[in-house]
């Protein structure tokens, strides 16, 4: 207690003011800070107004993100400045900010100094209410999302920076997406003599200039950064547009709106960031805003839902009644809803195909853009120009990866505004000729069944020089927690090979029954099995191809690294999600979760195929049915007794349309997104395009 000076009571009650500390090392930087000017008028009307500048700033409790620790912070300095309650001398706004800490659940600390100004200043020479957020860095490459400094609605940031070298600063279009849609600026790279700009996270470089001594360990550093119309620039000082060091005019195809901003710096040092924000009046009338952003958020989720349910169906059409009622859009509603496909329409994501129709559109904006047309019939092709290898998705990122594999393209949709329409992509791939087409997953059940079979029946009787069909798409990896050789993960792709004399390479479970005074469970199944060899000769070859050079790039990683670039301009990320982001989980008999390192493999020198973080190819059975597939003891069970790799949603009614069709070769490839069944999203694009690479290496080498 010898360094408290004062302890409270009544209704301060549990406040401590300490003694002035001579040393103040074991202080940390504040987390935020706000300044303003205030006016002290004094009785004697003769006597000149006391003008000071107040800064508050402030502590934080270990929990709670930034957005969390600006909100308390704002809420804070707007209870403490609100006219009902606004003291009247200095005392009482000791006082009441010393009252407001308490009731606070974030703040940790606040301190309060006070530099009177003098001179006359005119009230539109004030300076505006400012905030300002920290942010702390550690010595090591990981970025730090800043949600609380927003930047979707500007075209520059200005802000402060105390670091060794190497400080990074990220500007993307998607929060936590650093690589597909990413500006990264780092300033005092190579031992802080280099400063950069570049494409993406550690992407191709665009810009550099020679900045020797830039940044400094002890001092803080003034930069800012300007986007505006297209043109990234960066310079010193605190005043935009002037001592500009890096420039550079971005392309149409990399152009997009920068929504996120996060920083970083290296194994240089740790750093400290400030950014500045002027805060408004607008600012503090917080239920209003929280009403708006709760407004706007939810219809952000109608739009995406809306967009989902057309991504669904396509390539059939939906009424609008329907998408509105899937997306819970009330009556009084319809016309924001409305409006809002009208702007999808816009983007060419959708297109009102007659009044009150809308279908979900391929945009065709990618590197190597493609022709997408509606027609009424399609085309008559010759014979020289039939395909001969189908290939089947049930997603749209499905369609958009096995298109991006496809050279020369052209899409065709027929639709019908009552029954089923197609959509077909002609083109090349290798010295094939090659037909992709995605079926409609608006219905469910026997009825979807029915429109998937007649669907696949109509592709082959309209191809039918078809020789080779491929179901390429998502599915759920089966993992092995303890043999690397039987782990599936995921970003794996998983190829349908047979494992025993029976040739199956597919297996749909319908029943399954307990078996009595036991364990264990019996299971009814239907299997399909390719009599033509073709496809899985192929693949064996590319397996020892690969095994006999497990150094070597395997053939479908330069089918993936082109797909990634020609999709860049698509709305979804097809990029890989951070390893960090594949998290194993075991079920144990107690029902208890524990989290489970995945196996790696045994020798120093890793094991054929496989590159960490990268795609690994995988030999096995395909499974589905409901039952089996997402319960977990039984997903084992199953998995186990038939050489199961991985399970996807309920393919069989697509083989059995083959079947009657008298396919008699085929294959099914499956990216691993989940561990289920493939319904889970976040992995979604980047499996697709995985599965996608895989096909186009195997169509090549047929």
């Amino acid at each position: 207690m010898s360094e408290v000076h004062f302890v409270g009571g009544g209704p301060y009650k549990g406040i401590l003011i300490n003694r002035i500390a001579d040393d103040m090392e074991n202080v940390t930087p504040p987390q935020a800070r706000v300044e303003f000017l205030t006016y002290l008028h004094k009785r004697d009307p003769t006597k000149d107004t006391i003008k000071d500048l107040w800064e508050l700033k402030f502590w934080f409790y270990g929990r709670g993100d930034g957005l969390s620790r600006k909100k308390a912070f704002t809420e804070y300095f707007q209870e403490l400045i609100s006219a009902k309650n606004l003291p009247k001398n200095y005392i009482g706004f000791v006082k009441r900010a010393l009252v407001l800490v308490q009731k606070s659940q974030l703040i940790r600390r606040v301190e309060l100094e006070v530099e009177e100004r003098e001179g006359l200043f005119p009230d539109d020479d004030l300076p505006a209410i400012k905030s300002f957020v920290s942010v702390f860095t550690p010595d090591a490459y990981c970025y730090q999302h800043v949600p609380e400094v927003p930047v979707n609605n500007k075209t520059f940031i200005t802000f402060k920076i105390k670091a060794a070298g190497e400080a990074y600063l990220s500007l993307s279009a998607v929060y936590g997406d650093l690589e597909r849609k990413t500006y990264e600026i780092v300033l005092g790279a190579e031992e802080n003599s280099k400063s950069l700009i570049r494409d993406s996270s550690l992407g191709p470089i665009k810009a550099e200039a020679h900045t020797v001594n830039l940044l400094s360990e002890e001092d803080f550093r003034y930069f800012w950064i300007s986007w505006e119309n297209h043109e990234l620039q960066v310079g010193r000082g605190p005043k935009q547009g002037y001592q500009q060091f890096l420039r550079w005019k971005i392309p149409p195809n990399r152009q997009f709106n920068v929504n996120c901003l996060a920083v970083s710096t290296s194994r240089m040092g740790k750093g400290q960031w400030e950014f500045a924000e002027i805060l408004e009046e607008r600012d503090f009338q917080k239920e209003v805003k929280r009403a708006k952003m709760k407004l706007s958020l939810l219809w952000i989720a109608k739009k995406q839902r809306m967009l989902q349910l057309l991504e669904d169906a396509y390539p059939d059409p939906l009424p609008v009644d329907f998408i509105f009622k899937k997306s819970v859009v009330k009556q009084s509603d319809n016309i924001t809803a409305a409006v809002m496909l009208k702007d999808l329409q816009k983007k060419g994501l959708v297109k009102e195909v007659e009044h009150g129709i809308w279908i979900r559109m391929q945009t065709g904006h990618e590197i190597n853009y493609h022709d997408v047309k509606l027609v009424s019939e399609f085309p008559l092709l010759s014979s020289r120009e039939q395909p001969v290898v189908a290939i089947i998705t049930a997603l749209f990122e499905e369609k958009l990866a096995v298109d991006a594999m496809i050279e020369n393209k052209r899409t065709f949709i027929k639709y019908k505004t009552e029954g089923e329409s197609q959509v077909y992509t002609l083109g090349r791939i290798g010295q094939y000729l090659v037909v992709s087409t995605k079926l409609s997953r608006k219905g469910e059940g026997e009825a979807a069944h029915i429109a998937s079979e007649n669907s696949v029946t109509r592709m082959l009787g309209t191809f039918n020089k078809v020789e080779h069909v491929l179901l390429v798409g998502v599915g759920g990896a089966v993992p092995h927690f303890t043999d690397y050789s039987k782990h599936v993960r995921l970003g794996d792709v998983v190829v349908s090979v047979p494992q025993d004399s029976s040739g199956s390479q597919y297996i749909h479970c319908q029943k399954v029954e307990k078996i009595p005074n036991t364990m264990g469970y019996s299971y009814l199944t239907r299997t399909w099995a390719s009599r033509d060899q073709t496809l899985l000769s192929t693949v064996k070859s590319i397996r020892q191809q690969v095994e006999m050079r497990p150094y070597n790039d395997r053939p479908w990683d330069a089918f993936l690294e082109e797909g990634k670039d020609i999709l860049k301009g698509d709305e979804s990320s097809f990029h890989r999600p951070p390893i960090h982001r594949d998290k194993l989980f075991l079920t144990k008999p107690d029902g208890s979760i524990v989290q489970c390192n995945h196996p790696r493999p045994r020798s120093m020198y890793g094991a054929p195929g496989f590159k960490e973080g990268q795609v690994t190819l995988r030999y096995g059975l395909i499974g589905s049915g409901k039952i089996v597939a997402r319960a977990e003891d039984l997903r084992r069970d199953f998995a186990q007794m038939n050489c199961v790799k991985a399970f996807d949603t309920d393919y069989f009614p697509v083989l059995e349309s083959m079947e009657g069709s008298g396919n008699t070769s085929f294959l099914v490839i499956r990216g691993c997104c989940d561990y289920i069944d493939g319904t889970k999203k976040e992995w979604r694009p980047y499996a697709a395009l995985a599965a996608a690479a895989v096909m186009k290496a195997i169509v090549v080498q047929l």
